[in-house]
């Protein structure tokens, strides 16, 4: 969360009693760090000195977002990837190799021409990770039924063939499995959505290193650089995606690049007549921030000792750096490309939409440039995460409550129909506070984060539309009652460090630690679900923000929200589960006492049209809860987390186990 303030300016955020010793700390430093190196003690953009153990650079400064024109470079299409030749009968192989390279983010001024190194005189440059590509990588489109077996290599190398050493971002070697002990390049791949085995799941403490000669690394992971999943995809056509999970740089290996399109597809999705071909365009929505030399910016902040009150140095002697409880970039870039424009024709298209943001939220919506929202011009949802809806739902003629709303990891499958649009030019627009729900100004601006990507309705017809938009895409049986029924939570405490972050007041903020039950990741397990049960999951937010949960392994009925009387809580301590006091949970109920038919009900603490079909991750508002019902069939342990990276990394991150009966 980023703390708020009320009409007095007084925060609401419980601060650190040592906050006063650490400004005097800072100011006797000159806010600069100490050990020889002259890094301010303030937010630091990304970027790294070779060889120095992830210092950021001092020669870089912030590329003006609103000096970025829009709408000048055409949406890349991701490709889709095909299968090795060498793969064997009933399944699909393939090879994905996580690269360094440079890429082009579509950087221009105005009028069209390249931003310049200060330094270099030459067009900025852009350094990424994907997968066999600069940035993201090609989609793997997989059958229900059909295995898909991967062989994920860490191919990160310099120019010279050497594995890298260092980390594009700086590592932060406080959090949970980023310690001095591991290499700061490790990876390890998770299909995000999907029904797999629990070896196969990506358990973030299973990385591998980009050394080919590299030992296993005693927690699960593989000796070597690489290491082969099998996935039987036994499940229904869905819009799932693969992204870097390991422990401690999840949120800057994704950030990065190292994320990719997975599309399951079914017979019955193929007998809808659903827009296909060319006219099914998946779209990866991410915020960026930039500097002046075209380098990608992670913002970190100087870590300060709560004991000391002075700076942390690591042991070569520089400052060391945190994340912020949230990172919010400052651009908008749609597959690798800031706000770029595809040109359509007038009919049918089938969009699938990914949050692969860090942090922010996008609230979506259309409209005609220069007109506004336009009759007619809407999108309409058929498919979330873990499948088709069971009936179609229209939104995003408008902003607010109106649009679509999507938060980190969730996916959306959407029809849009520019029929009645041919000439136009409509914009794709984003109106979510950030953080989410309660914001901060600081962190959203109209003409930059509030546009996301242009369409021209400009090419011609190249055939009649004979597309559906289906009224009810697919129905789904609905899981019998549940064999047992757990209560879990979402907290926010402090941690033993501060951060130095000029932007707050003060400016010496106690750094978030973000916990689930009020446990840390290597705490014992103590969610433990029977193989073949069903469960509902009673998931509380005692937090100010809205919170995506995500659990691997299964796909789940949103059965309820509401909120809750906080004096009927218990939270979860020592392991113990949560405990709520009869009627304590108000479904249907927002923290202002309204209800579905009342004016002014906040929508977020109902089960909305869009969560009717089977999801992997939810969004939990702040004061309420979320039911969700799960049966647990595959046995091994698995992760639940908040799917706000930054989050996940400050501890919001669990494991569960699937137990024999």
């Amino acid at each position: 969360m980023q703390p708020c303030f009320d009409e007095e300016g007084i925060t609401h955020m419980t601060l650190s009693t040592r906050a006063l010793p650490l400004l005097l700390a800072a100011a006797a430093v000159g806010l600069w760090g100490c050990g020889g190196s002259s890094a301010p003690a303030t937010t630091t953009q990304g970027g790294t000195v070779a060889g120095d153990g992830g210092t950021p650079r001092l020669d870089q400064r912030p590329l003006d977002p609103e000096a970025i024109g829009q709408f000048l470079v055409p949406l890349p299409i991701i490709p889709v990837r095909q299968p090795d030749t060498t793969t064997t009968p009933g399944s699909d192989r393939y090879v994905v190799t996580a690269v360094q390279g440079v890429h082009d983010f579509g950087l221009r001024r105005f009028d069209g021409s390249a931003f310049l190194d200060p330094v270099t005189g030459k067009p900025v440059k852009t350094t990424s990770w994907g997968y066999d590509t600069s940035y993201l990588g090609p989609t793997i489109e997989a059958r229900s039924g059909r295995p898909v077996v991967v062989t994920y290599v860490n191919g990160l190398v310099d120019a010279a063939g050497a594995p890298l050493a260092h980390h594009l971002f700086p590592v932060d070697h406080t959090i949970d499995g980023a310690g001095w002990d591991v290499p700061e390049i490790r990876l390890v791949p998770h299909l995000h959505g999907g029904h797999v085995a629990a070896e196969f799941d990506g358990n973030p403490l299973f990385w591998f290193s980009n050394d080919p000669k590299a030992a296993a690394n005693g927690m699960g992971g593989p000796a070597g650089d690489r290491v082969q999943y099998t996935y039987d995809n036994s499940q229904e056509a869905a819009t799932l995606w693969f992204h870097d999970h390991a422990m401690g740089v999840t949120r800057l290996n994704v950030y990065a690049g190292l994320a990719s399109y997975y599309l399951l597809r079914d017979d019955a999705e193929a007998a809808l007549g659903l827009p296909s071909g060319a006219y099914e365009v998946p779209l990866v929505l991410q915020d960026k921030s930039f500097n002046d030399d075209g380098s990608l910016s992670y913002a970190s902040y100087p870590l300060y000792s709560t004991y000391t009150h002075g700076p942390l140095l690591d042991p070569k002697g520089n400052p060391m750096y945190s994340s912020g409880p949230e990172t919010y970039g400052n651009t908008v870039v749609v597959n690798g490309v800031v706000w770029p424009y595809l040109e359509v024709e007038p009919r049918k298209y089938r969009f699938r939409l990914l949050n692969g943001a860090d942090s922010r939220f996008f609230n979506l919506w259309l409209e005609v440039a220069g007109q506004g929202p336009q009759p007619g011009l809407q999108l309409v949802q058929i498919g979330a995460e873990s499948g088709l809806l069971p009936a179609a739902v229209p939104l995003g003629d408008g902003p607010d409550d109106r649009g679509l709303l999507l938060a980190n990891g969730e996916r959306a499958d959407v029809i849009i129909d520019f029929s009645g649009f041919a000439g136009k030019t409509i914009v794709l627009r984003n109106d979510a506070a950030a953080p989410y729900p309660m914001g901060d100004p600081a962190n959203f601006n109209a003409n930059t984060v509030g546009k996301v990507m242009q369409f021209r309705v400009t090419k011609p017809l190249a055939g009649a539309d004979t597309s559906a938009v289906p009224a009810a895409p697919r129905a789904h049986a609905p899981l019998p009652e549940p064999d047992g029924t757990r209560i879990v939570d979402l907290q926010e405490l402090s941690d033993v460090y501060d951060l130095y972050d000029p932007t707050q007041a003060p400016s010496a903020i106690p750094r978030h630690e973000l916990r689930l039950n009020g446990l840390r990741f290597m705490d014992p397990i103590t969610e433990l679900p029977r193989l073949g049960t069903v469960e509902d999951w009673y998931i509380v937010n005692t937090t100010v923000d809205m919170h995506p949960i995500h659990l691997h392994l299964v796909a789940y009925e949103v059965v309820e929200k509401g909120a809750f009387d906080p004096l009927a809580y218990r939270p979860a301590a020592g392991g113990d589960m949560g405990v709520m006091a009869p009627n304590g949970f108000q479904k249907d109920t927002d923290p202002e006492g309204k209800h579905p038919a009342d004016p002014g009900f906040d929508a977020a603490y109902a089960v909305a049209p869009t969560e009717a079909g089977l999801k992997d991750t939810v969004r939990v508002p702040p004061g309420g809860y979320v039911r969700i019902r799960a049966r647990f069939d595959r046995k091994g342990v698995y992760m639940w987390h908040c799917h706000i990276l930054a989050h996940e990394e400050h501890s919001m991150m669990r494991p569960f186990e699937v137990v024999a009966p």
